[in-house]
């Protein structure tokens, strides 16, 4: 939920700054590939702790994924389409 806030704080930052609303989605992304590198991470510990023995899309995988992962990123995305929503029609 933290990410959510942080994402808040972020576009209202830029919309007080007048910088263009699609870095909205800049934070956005940056959670998007923090939760991919720790499903990644999760899933390389349940296989055996070795890289080398999982595949290259093993982050992609649902098994690697936790609610609280997938939140991490759906509830900034959601802050994100919000805001962007609300800013292009003032």
């Amino acid at each position: 939920m933290i990410h959510a806030l942080i994402t808040f704080i972020i576009c209202a930052i830029i919309f007080v700054i007048k910088l263009p609303f699609i870095l909205f989605f800049f934070p956005v992304m940056f959670y998007v590939g923090r939760e991919h590198a720790q499903a990644e991470y999760r899933y390389i510990a349940s296989h055996g702790g070795k890289r080398i023995k999982c595949p290259s899309w093993c982050g992609f995988l649902p098994s690697a994924w936790t609610w609280k992962g997938l939140g991490d990123f759906i509830f900034p995305l959601l802050v994100a389409i919000i805001m962007y929503i609300i800013a292009i029609n003032i």
